[in-house]
């Protein structure tokens, strides 16, 4: 996993790529508060197409979606996963979050997942 930060664009980008495990899906919100750049206000994308194996359990989501986010109320997660198996174990873990996360989307595509990015950036200067 890469985390990079565009503060410009007030997002943290979490890239997977190749096998993912349990481990490191639970220790992003760690890795993200130890960045210089992390902002508590800023929306974050999860980005699963570079994902070639691996899973992610019900219970790491279970814990994932109980866990209070790094990010704002208003933060948006949106969760890029054209993967049946992974869009589906993350779908289960927005109807979980909805307490704790209540600003997630989960999309197939980066078309989508920009397009939602792009409306919550305006609605910010708006």
């Amino acid at each position: 996993m890469r985390l990079t930060i565009d503060v410009n664009h007030r997002l943290l980008v979490a890239t997977y790529s190749g096998e993912i495990n349990d481990d490191e899906i639970l220790s992003l919100a760690s890795l993200a508060r130890s960045h210089p750049d992390f902002n508590p206000g800023f929306s974050i994308l999860w980005d699963f197409s570079g994902v070639t194996a691996g899973a992610v359990s019900t219970s790491a989501m279970e814990e994932l979606s109980r866990r209070e986010s790094i990010l704002s109320p208003a933060s948006l997660h949106v969760i890029l996963a054209p993967q049946d198996h992974i869009f589906g174990i993350f779908r289960m873990g927005q109807v979980l979050a909805e307490h704790t996360k209540p600003n997630v989307v989960v999309v197939r595509t980066a078309a989508e997942a920009h397009r939602c990015l792009a409306r919550a950036r305006k609605n910010r200067l708006a």
